[in-house]
């Protein structure tokens, strides 16, 4: 009689439980369709407009680094026969506190970048990288994202954002541990309850994709000033303005880096220790310059490979230097710090660069055991550890 009475006391809990896990399971989805709903709000209203305009800000935060601020804005124009992006647009970029913007424009065909410092233009088939930084772009992405993992879209409140009264949706692009290290991607995307506008966008991510070390990374965008259906904003609003003209083509020997076998001029720098060192310390040793400044994806690339090489020769005669023509001693002292690099590093080196005619990163030289110029790598690859060994080896058999 005591165990039937038990038993029947089980059972309504058991299926009390299932269903309070039911529902909360049908709440969950019901507030994630809305906040879906919310989404797609805003992308019918941007989409129902026969222009629009707004600017924003975006600022980048890394562990590394100070913030970098862009003043930005966007113009669009509808255009259905465009089957590339449905819009014709210009998109005009100012960096911290330069005093002169840079325009790209659209216009159903290449992309023309307008330098007005010279008045000169190129014509760059990257458009769709620069339509994915707009808000149509970058709703439309969310949302085909979301279609595919509707799980992804977290529960939030209400909010406020700038002191706008707010949606606030979170979207978790990427939740994953890696040994033992949590990496994440989290977007915040904050929606005016009142225009059903978004007036901002939060990025917060913890990752190992850039660069060796898992790093802490923070951006922030504020859209503001929206004007709509403007009576100036035609097909004439993207087409190249008056004035503008492709730049003069340099000869080939103001850009051409310096001839294998020549001596390698010498420099004296301090490293971010405060250390002095010259390349006429080294004779007598393979050196590896490595040309670079930070925010330089490419340059991120060689990180991993570059410290596997000073692993691997740190018994041999090599030594690996890192020189940036532009970045101060404490951004590339915490850069050093932030990414665990482990051969030396010179900040503020402009004049070496200069000296060795290096106008992109990254750039390499091998200077030999005389001191002369060996090789040079130009730029990163997927073979990037395998040539650079190569090359290293062939030089240590000469001594």
């Amino acid at each position: 009689m005591i165990a039937l009475t038990q038993k029947n006391s089980i059972m309504p809990c058991t299926k009390l439980i299932k269903l309070l896990i039911y529902i909360a399971f049908i709440l969950t989805g019901l507030k994630a369709n809305a906040q879906v709903a919310i989404l797609q709000n805003a992308i019918d209203k941007l989409e129902s407009y026969k222009n629009f305009s707004y600017e924003y800000v975006y600022k980048q935060k890394e562990v590394f680094s100070d913030t970098l601020i862009y003043n930005q804005k966007f113009v669009l124009l509808k255009t259905p026969e465009d089957k590339a992006f449905g819009y014709f647009f210009r998109h005009e970029l100012k960096y911290g506190d330069a005093k002169v913007t840079s325009t790209d424009l659209y216009n159903g065909t290449d992309l023309i970048s307008l330098f007005p410092r010279d008045s000169t233009y190129n014509t760059r088939n990257v458009q769709a990288i620069t339509f994915s930084q707009s808000l149509p772009g970058e709703l439309n992405w969310i949302k085909t994202f979301l279609k595919k993992h509707p799980s992804k879209i977290a529960q939030s409140n209400d909010t406020s954002f700038n002191s706008i009264n707010s949606y606030h949706l979170i979207v978790n692009t990427k939740d994953t541990i890696i040994n033992k290290d949590h990496l994440y991607v989290r977007i915040h995307l904050f929606i005016d309850k009142a225009t059903g506008l978004p007036v901002g966008k939060l990025t917060r991510s913890r990752t190992a994709d850039f660069g060796k070390e898992v790093t802490n990374y923070y951006t922030e965008e504020t859209y503001f000033n929206y004007k709509i259906d403007q009576d100036n904003i035609n097909v004439a609003s993207f087409a190249m303005p008056e004035g503008f003209h492709a730049p003069k083509e340099k000869p080939k020997e103001q850009s051409a880096l310096l001839t294998q076998g020549m001596i390698a001029p010498d420099w004296t720098l301090y490293d971010t220790d405060g250390k002095k060192a010259s390349l006429s310390q080294m004779k007598g040793k393979v050196v590896l310059l490595d040309f670079f400044f930070v925010g330089c994806v490419y340059c991120m690339n060689t990180l991993a490979p570059l410290d596997n090489l000073h692993e691997k020769y740190k018994n041999k005669n090599l030594v690996i230097l890192s020189i940036s023509d532009r970045d101060s001693k404490k951004l590339v002292t915490a850069f050093k710090k932030a990414q665990c690099i482990k051969n030396q590093m010179f900040p503020n080196a402009r004049d070496v660069a200069n000296l060795y005619q290096v106008t992109a990163a990254p750039t390499f030289y091998f200077i030999d055991q005389e001191g002369k110029i060996a090789n040079i790598v130009d730029g990163y690859s997927e073979d990037f550890e395998t040539k650079m060994s190569a090359i290293i080896d062939s030089l240590l058999k000469k001594s």
